[in-house]
């Protein structure tokens, strides 16, 4: 292959170690499941959420707006990375985090509908305050999934040398986190649920490094044809927060 073509480079070692720690979360999460007081425990003691209008809304705010936020600081990555050559090494990273957005979300959803687990508000009653009920079902949570298949790809494969980088890595993860643990504040979805999520974004994240490369490899993507794209996907990241917020 002509050493001009742009490829996202991972090495054995982090793909094994990404894999098999997607695989450990997940059975975790059904181990969790499985056990069922923990979780159950866990939720009811979350009826303080309910019980503070300024804490729920916290919570309400991160599960509501939290994808989009994460789209805008990626769209503001795409436009430093495409005017810094110091920030070069970014550039094949955003039509990945697309990728694993919408595989990993995709998966999450069609296992969502497989599985068929009843909502917390479903199985606990009176016990919880939560008292909305989801016409989807629960494992696994579709927030934690799409919010860390967000996260995810640029967190485990950008770059480390920058104090942007690293800003941007920091911001994403902590939202990504925040919007996973507002389903269990609100109420909305069990430790599991969140958990299997997670794995699901973690694995895909592998899965859309291969898909990527496959394609940036048909595509025969030089640098000017990835600095064309990463200019249409900054709009696409634009266009995508103003989606996730009206929903």
């Amino acid at each position: 292959m002509n050493s001009n073509f742009i490829q996202i480079d991972i090495s054995r070692q982090k793909m094994i170690r990404t894999l098999v720690s997607s695989i450990i979360i997940f059975l975790f999460a059904i181990l969790i499941w499985l056990q069922q007081d923990l979780e159950y425990k866990l939720l009811i003691e979350h009826n303080f959420v309910y019980q503070n209008p300024n804490i729920y809304q916290f919570f309400r705010f991160f599960t509501k707006y939290g994808m989009s936020i994460i789209m805008l600081l990626y769209s503001l990555t795409v436009f430093k990375s495409v005017n810094h050559d110091e920030l070069a090494s970014n550039r094949s990273m955003f039509f990945l985090i697309i990728i694993c957005f919408a595989t990993g979300g995709i998966f999450g959803d069609l296992l969502k509908e497989i599985i068929d687990r009843s909502r917390p508000v479903i199985e606990l009653g009176d016990k919880i305050l939560n008292t909305d009920i989801s016409e989807t079902s629960a494992f696994p949570s579709g927030h934690s999934t799409k919010s860390m298949a967000l996260a995810l790809p640029f967190v485990l494969m950008a770059s480390n040398k920058s104090l942007f980088n690293k800003i941007i890595k920091a911001l994403v993860l902590f939202i990504g986190l925040m919007v996973c643990y507002s389903r269990i504040a609100l109420q909305k979805h069990y430790l599991s649920d969140v958990l299997g999520g997670i794995a699901i974004a973690m694995f895909f994240v592998i899965i859309s490094i291969w898909i990527v490369n496959f394609a940036y490899k048909r595509m025969k993507l030089d640098s000017d044809k990835q600095m064309m794209m990463n200019k249409r996907l900054r709009l696409l990241f634009i266009g995508f927060a103003i989606i996730l917020s009206m929903m």
